[in-house]
């Protein structure tokens, strides 16, 4: 033993290696004192999202925009932006910063969206994978330049119902056979659906490359940057989408 009183009785400790498994950083929704105890914010997620990494084989962290841009860089491989609220038509727009007297429904919150935006260009910057699920494709092609349907249930003709605002329904899923990410691929008979808006005009430099059956974009892709509009956390394609989405991080 040390003669120095001031010596730690034992060596600190350090693990061989932060990340023996990849680490994957998850965004949560913002709760501003109306679902779950008013007057106080409250981060919540769908425990489903962290479950589905884990099962994957990585380590799920959950994020805010409490946490540094560079903190997250820091500390996770790939990126889940999760689902959400409402978004505005396009970023490109004028009227985007009042648009939340336009949208149906429960809008998103200004500071969650800004976060994101901000930590999903950085991991972009560095090619690092991201994958958007519903909420998260819609900010990732809003991000990146695209439109989105505002509200699905204005369509003319209709079309299928989607779910949304707490409903979540199932539908078929057809996958593009040239899909970089999907190719090779056989969806399951159904897969779990709840959005009110979806993908309009798809961002410059992304793919669709997944359709429900009324021709709604289920899912984009450019190159590391996946998007999916369905909950795959949710229903039997979970497997499948986020084992084949962390297999980008050994590109």
């Amino acid at each position: 033993m040390s003669s120095d009183p001031a010596a730690p009785l034992h060596p600190p400790r350090h693990p061989p290696s932060l990340k023996p498994v990849p680490v994957i950083g998850v965004t949560p929704s913002l709760d501003p004192g109306r679902r779950l105890r008013a007057g106080a914010d409250y981060w919540y997620l769908n425990r489903n999202y962290t479950r589905a990494i884990a099962s994957a084989g990585a380590t799920p962290v959950l994020l805010c925009p409490d946490t540094p841009v560079e903190v997250c860089l820091a500390l996770c491989d790939g990126l889940v932006l999760s689902g959400g609220g409402d978004l505005p038509e396009s970023f490109r727009s004028d009227a985007a910063p009042n648009w939340q007297a336009r949208v149906p429904g429960e809008a998103e919150s200004l500071e969650r969206i800004a976060w994101e935006r901000s930590v999903l260009q950085a991991f972009a910057d560095q090619g690092r994978p991201v994958l958007g699920v519903c909420f998260g494709m819609q900010l990732m092609n809003l991000h990146f330049g695209g439109t989105l349907h505002i509200d699905l249930s204005r369509r003319s003709p209709a079309g299928l119902d989607h779910g949304g605002g707490g409903s979540s329904l199932p539908h078929a899923l057809r996958v593009a056979p040239d899909s970089r990410f999907f190719g090779g691929w056989q969806p399951p008979a159904a897969v779990s659906s709840s959005h009110r808006q979806a993908v309009a005009e798809v961002a410059p430099g992304f793919v669709a490359s997944a359709w429900a059956p009324d021709g709604v974009v289920e899912a984009i892709e450019r190159g590391t940057l996946i998007g999916v509009e369905w909950h795959p956390e949710s229903d039997a394609s979970g497997s499948a989408v986020y084992g084949r989405w962390l297999q980008l991080l050994q590109r």
